[in-house]
């Protein structure tokens, strides 16, 4: 079957995707993170299952991805031909800031309140020096960009938003690159820059996933990924798309082996852009539709934020003890999946019952935006 569109509800398959490696990612991708625990790898073993679990990393590739795919598209309904007035790209700015990090300063509130009634964890992080100094802590980790000042974060997973932001900003810029000098030379500019002035590679940084973040601008406009799957490489559909199936399938093999090889300080744009983007159209083509799995992954797409940033609370700061005593390590990574996805659906009751997205959209409204409404892509 063609496919027809990559849709919302394809990204939000994507996102149960990456929150499932996530899980994996934080529990096993170092043997530091369960040596005092007694785990069992069965049917596995331990180093297949730390070596995938750190691979894993591109689960941060694939919401980048989905990030730049939408922003673009974003953009597009705004304007065709990407002609924005001041007006118009500024209001765009502010309703994707606001959509972003309404999301997130209500778990941020929510965690200060639950975690200094559990430890006070609040006077730990943040007061370690003066009061006037831990407020201002806490309000740059309010707003999400604790990592591009180098402060101090509530949650070690948090530095996501960092980027996330800056994300939104660089989306038009790049667009504009791209009209102006075309992809390749671009996208050359962004590999070959970094290295002639000596700028390192920094795990989880701006840097590290901005190629693919103009992976997923470029296939927004072109449409590359039903281009991609709906491609055939035999008259006989069904025949093209078994052989598709076989070879992909392989690749995805080789490509894991690729990556592994990698050293990760080097050619980052390989091991979080080119890699993940095939194995990305990989799961759109053959594994998202798949029914049950389908409705599951959508359903954990949907809760991915709240997952992401919640999770390491469970796992790294209270709960550490209870999740890896379940033993295997299949059911750790599905007992934190598991933990995490019932805090986020309480979180999203208390949005209903404080009319949260009602307040957003105040909000939008209240800094001049023409249409105080959010919108998906």
């Amino acid at each position: 079957m063609e496919k027809k569109e990559f849709s919302k509800y394809n990204t939000l398959s994507l996102k149960g995707i990456a929150i499932i490696m996530m899980m994996f990612h934080h529990c096993f991708r170092t043997q530091k993170l369960f040596a005092n625990y007694k785990v069992s790898f069965y049917p596995l073993n331990q180093d297949l299952v730390v070596d995938v679990s750190f691979f894993f990393k591109i689960c941060v590739s694939i919401f980048v991805f989905i990030t730049g795919y939408g922003l673009a598209l974003s953009l597009k309904k705004l304007n065709s031909e990407y002609k924005w007035s001041k007006k118009e790209l500024s209001d765009w700015v502010k309703k994707r800031l606001i959509k972003l990090l309404s999301g997130y300063c209500i778990i941020v509130i929510l965690s200060w309140i639950i975690c200094q009634i559990i430890n006070g964890r609040v006077q730990t992080v943040y007061f370690k020096k003066n009061i006037i100094y831990g407020i201002v802590q806490m309000m740059l980790d309010f707003i999400g960009i604790s990592n591009i000042v180098g402060t101090a974060s509530f949650n070690s997973a948090w530095w996501y938003m960092s980027i996330a932001i800056a994300y939104v900003f660089s989306v038009p810029l790049f667009i504009k690159l791209f009209k102006k000098y075309g992809y390749f030379l671009v996208m050359a500019f962004v590999f070959f820059v970094p290295r002639i002035i000596g700028w390192n590679y920094v795990n989880s940084s701006y840097i590290s996933f901005l190629p693919m973040l103009l992976l997923g601008i470029i296939f927004g406009e072109n449409n590359l990924m039903v281009k991609v799957a709906n491609l055939k490489i035999n008259k006989n559909k069904y025949v093209s798309k078994a052989l598709k199936f076989v070879i992909e399938t392989g690749l995805f093999i080789i490509l894991y082996i690729v990556c592994m090889k990698l050293p990760k300080d080097k050619f980052w744009e390989i091991r979080y852009a080119v890699i993940p983007i095939f194995m990305m159209c990989y799961f759109y083509e053959f594994i998202i539709d798949i029914p049950i799995i389908k409705h599951i992954l959508e359903f954990l797409g949907k809760h991915s934020m709240n997952i992401f940033l919640i999770h390491e609370f469970l796992r790294s700061y209270y709960l550490s003890d209870f999740i890896y005593s379940f033993g295997n390590f299949v059911k750790i990574g599905i007992m934190l999946l598991l933990m995490s996805i019932g805090i986020s659906i309480i979180i999203e009751l208390v949005k209903k019952i404080i009319k949260y997205e009602k307040i957003t959209n105040k909000m939008i409204e209240s800094v001049g935006c023409r249409d105080n409404r959010i919108k998906e892509y």
